[in-house]
């Protein structure tokens, strides 16, 4: 540990920081992994993805394209209304194709080293597994940026107190990047989309030296 001195600082911490946990058993198992990254690791194997959002849908594209038999376990109804729109249409079609298996309205009950159990519309079904991705959502650490002096709104989104011009929070020389401006509010904000933020803040950062 040391003390750094800085006239700015950039937060960019993400919103991948806590996840939402399943609650269920096994779910300590190391098959089980909130954090995907690479899909070449599920190569050949049985993969369960559960959630229906952005990272759901890529994870389970990604793992079934590397060769992965995918099974995917949605609480809701349907994929989610707000994955990215040129995404959506290719994961809709490999589940009409049968391609990606998924269980709507249904959740995994409990996990198992070989298999995982879910519970379904038509009552509960179990099939062998290796690996368990939970796509279930995240959400950052609020407390850091509070710890910070950053006022969050009470409306319940938490969205972080942020010039959208400059991207400078209310404690001046502070600086927000990505999607943690959005609060709880993130269907707005991509890793595509985002990266204009770094040229706000360098620009007001540049401006500030000149002046």
């Amino acid at each position: 540990k040391g003390i750094y001195y800085a006239n700015n600082i950039v937060v960019a911490t993400g919103f991948y920081d806590i996840p939402f946990l399943l609650n269920v058993p096994g779910e300590e198992l190391p098959k089980v992994t909130h954090y995907y990254k690479d899909p070449h690791f599920y190569a050949f194997q049985q993969v369960v993805v559960v959630g229906a959002n952005n990272s759901g849908v890529d994870a389970a594209l990604e793992t079934w394209r590397k060769g992965a038999t995918v099974t995917m376990v949605v609480r809701e109804s349907g994929i989610g209304e707000r994955v990215k729109y040129w995404v959506r249409p290719d994961i809709i079609n490999r589940i009409e194709e049968g391609s990606i298996k998924a269980y709507f309205n249904s959740f995994i009950s409990a996990i198992e080293p070989h298999q995982v159990h879910i519970q379904t519309p038509d009552g509960p079904v179990t099939i062998p597994n290796q690996w368990v991705i939970a796509a279930t959502g995240y959400q950052p650490d609020f407390s850091f940026l509070q710890h910070l002096g950053i006022q969050l709104s009470d409306d319940g989104v938490q969205k972080p107190s942020y010039d959208e011009n400059t991207h400078e929070t209310n404690v001046p020389g502070i600086y927000l990047a990505g999607v943690v401006c959005g609060g709880f509010n993130t269907h707005r904000l991509f890793i595509e989309n985002s990266r204009e933020h770094a040229v706000k803040i360098l620009s007001h950062i540049a401006a500030k030296k000149i002046s």
